[in-house]
């Protein structure tokens, strides 16, 4: 109803500017996670902080078998337990731990570890390695630094914010030799843009869920049924 009065009372470009607006403030959610104070979808299911790009690439991809750690506990916790074989997640803020803690899935554990060290220290704590590790929470460069202790070989590094850490990622990038790409963009909550990078060991190897790439939120479907391209 509202498009109909503004497509008869305003210019063009303003209504296209509004239609903008509407894909991120309803299609993707964004005000819903910012009226809820917490990263959620349009529908209200939790998803991580990072970049609309990025959660999007990510929600094309076929996570069952992996193992995760994370690095900040949160609905990303959610997120990626609903996605992946298993997921550890380490916090610092006890009371953070305390009211996400009782929320927790079945393949899904949460450990609180206040002091620098143990935090940092946290994935090496576990004695294995990981398909799928998350730098998204506190001392991020030292985080980054327990990676060839804890990568599995054809693992996968998500570091959010990296346009903040570029030493962390040159790091991830240049001494580990994975391969980084960065997704820019607007998120959930947040009245800003930033950029959540992935980065891919050189043995990576992930399937998608179905026929790659898929449609974009609010992304115009074509039935192209009679091309050879479809």
């Amino acid at each position: 109803m509202i498009k109909k009065v503004l497509r008869r009372l305003l210019p063009n470009r303003y209504v296209k500017q509004f239609s903008c607006f509407q894909i991120l403030a309803k299609d993707y959610g964004q005000y819903r996670s910012i009226k809820e104070g917490q990263c959620v979808d349009a529908l209200g299911h939790p998803i991580p902080w990072y970049t609309y790009p990025a959660i999007e690439y990510l929600n094309q991809l076929d996570f069952s078998q992996f193992e995760v750690f994370e690095f900040g506990a949160g609905n990303s916790s959610i997120f990626w337990a609903e996605r992946a074989a298993t997921v550890c997640s380490v916090e610092d803020d006890k009371t953070w731990f305390e009211k996400i803690q009782s929320r927790v899935l079945d393949n899904q554990k949460i450990i609180c570890r206040p002091s620098k060290d143990a935090y940092v220290e946290a994935i090496v704590e576990m004695e294995r390695k990981f398909d799928l590790v998350i730098i998204d929470g506190n001392h991020r460069p030292e985080c980054a630094r327990q990676l060839p202790r804890a990568l599995n070989d054809g693992g996968v590094v998500i570091l959010d914010n990296s346009d903040w850490f570029k030493k962390t990622a040159t790091y991830i990038r240049e001494e580990l030799d994975l391969i980084q790409v960065d997704f820019h963009g607007f998120g959930p909550i947040n009245n800003y843009t930033w950029t959540t990078s992935i980065f891919f060991s050189r043995k990576a190897s992930l399937k998608p869920l179905k026929l790659q790439p898929n449609f974009a939120i609010s992304g115009l479907k074509y039935q192209l049924i009679d091309s050879e391209d479809y």
